[in-house]
């Protein structure tokens, strides 16, 4: 059965999570959240607005781990990202301009998802757009998620058509959805808000199966590119005060990381009530496509051609956050990349690590990042991949590991990748599921 049309054990009459009377939980709920285009672009350099874009992420100290997430794409290839967080393999060793998710997910595949499953967690994908983007639909499958939500499951997708046959006017969407979910407050210009997301990711949350932890992967969509249009369900609140002139869609894309703030601020409140041990880690996928002259005025450079290797690392780091409802060792990690975050995530739970996951925790404090630009090693040195270091024999090892899980797979070393003798299964139909509708 396709994993769209299946579902985890639920108990309805089971949803008050916050008066939970049950014993306490061996392993703590995880909630893994990457959110689409979500960057402080402060770390580029000089950037001031006129009020702060994410007064909430940079307000939560507490039982949280955070930092700076080095990721393998700016502006685009969301998904070379979430394939890096969720196996833990660099696409630096992949062909430049492949995407793994298209080209290199043909089985079923060591990852967090299997981890988690082989410690008895329950596994949900929810991606509030197209089922069908970067092949999400077949690879969550073989990454062996029970059930994924997608656009199909949120609304009636007629309406998308209706929307884009009519000259694709965030303004006409949000009157189909005014007519169709009268109160919904659904969309943030023309994709779902991260508020709503949140609100479907509560929902499952509290329909869960409880006999089993909760692991859920979200990829959110609201700050999607194509920051040109003023919509009547947005508000463009935030805008940069430290430029030469008024850069349009970056104000616009501010405006939206400050939306982003305030519905990850409904998040953490929910889950601070919550009485089930949870862990909620968000990171963003990579930088915006804003105007060139708004980053390079900000990074005090006249072109984006031609950068150093620190100045073309800071185009590939966005914030990651760690929270938990319980008390964790705070920490602030100045740099990681995001082929090492799931692990640290895991680490944190602490809950049963693969060999692979130690060997990578391992790895991460000697080279915490590893990425498309290069590698930066312990002590702050840059490097690129054409350079000669004292790190080749390192880097060969863990390449020939990535191998031995992608393309190996008849020679894979189970034990490496996989703890209590688990091994996930293709969950997908026999035949290729067809473009679906509702």
């Amino acid at each position: 059965m396709c994993i769209r049309d299946s579902s985890v054990m639920e108990n309805s009459d089971n949803k008050d999570n916050t008066n939970n009377t049950e014993d306490d939980y061996d392993k703590p709920n995880i909630i893994c959240i990457m959110n689409e285009s979500l960057a402080d672009l402060s770390i580029l350099g000089n950037l001031t607005t006129n009020e702060d874009y994410m007064p909430f992420m940079r307000s939560l100290t507490e039982n949280t781990v955070k930092g700076n997430l080095y990721v393998p794409v700016v502006g685009a290839g969301t998904s070379n990202t979430e394939f890096e967080f969720l196996t833990g393999h660099t696409t630096a060793f992949l062909p430049s301009g492949s995407n793994a998710y298209m080209l290199y997910i043909k089985n079923p595949l060591a990852s967090l998802v299997s981890t988690l499953k082989a410690q008895g967690y329950s596994s949900y994908a929810l991606h509030p757009y197209y089922s069908e983007g970067w092949n999400r639909y077949k690879v969550y499958n073989y990454l062996g998620f029970n059930k994924f939500t997608s656009l199909q499951d949120i609304m009636d997708i007629s309406l998308m058509r209706e929307y884009q046959n009519n000259g694709s006017d965030p303004n006409y969407l949000q009157s189909l959805i005014d007519q169709y979910y009268p109160g919904s407050n659904m969309l943030i210009r023309q994709y779902v808000s991260d508020s709503y997301n949140y609100k479907l990711l509560i929902e499952d949350y509290e329909n869960r199966d409880k006999s089993q932890p909760y692991f859920a992967f979200n990829v959110t969509m609201q700050n999607h590119g194509g920051y040109t249009t003023s919509c009547v369900n947005f508000n463009e609140c935030i805008y940069a005060t430290s430029v030469s002139r008024d850069y349009t869609k970056a104000n616009k894309y501010l405006s939206l990381v400050k939306a982003s703030d305030d519905a990850f601020r409904e998040l953490i409140d929910y889950f601070t009530k919550v009485k089930e041990p949870t862990i909620i880690c968000m990171f963003g996928d990579h930088q915006p496509t804003v105007e060139t002259e708004f980053i390079a005025e900000v990074m005090g450079v006249d072109s984006l051609s031609g950068l150093s290797p620190e100045q073309e690392q800071l185009r590939h780091t966005t914030p990651f956050i760690i929270w938990a409802n319980y008390d964790i060792e705070e920490k602030q990690i100045d740099k990681l990349s995001s082929n090492y975050l799931s692990s640290l995530v895991l680490e944190v739970a602490g809950v049963k690590l693969t060999e692979y996951n130690k060997y990578l925790l391992k790895l991460a404090e000697t080279l915490p990042v590893i990425d498309t630009v290069g590698y930066i090693d312990n002590e702050n040195n840059y490097y690129k991949w054409s350079d000669v270091s004292p790190y080749s024999s390192l880097l060969d090892e863990y390449e020939k590991i990535q191998y031995n899980n992608i393309f190996d797979q008849k020679n894979i070393n189970s034990d490496i990748f996989y703890i209590n003798g688990y091994v996930p299964e293709d969950t997908s139909d026999s035949e290729d599921r067809a473009e679906e509708d509702g």
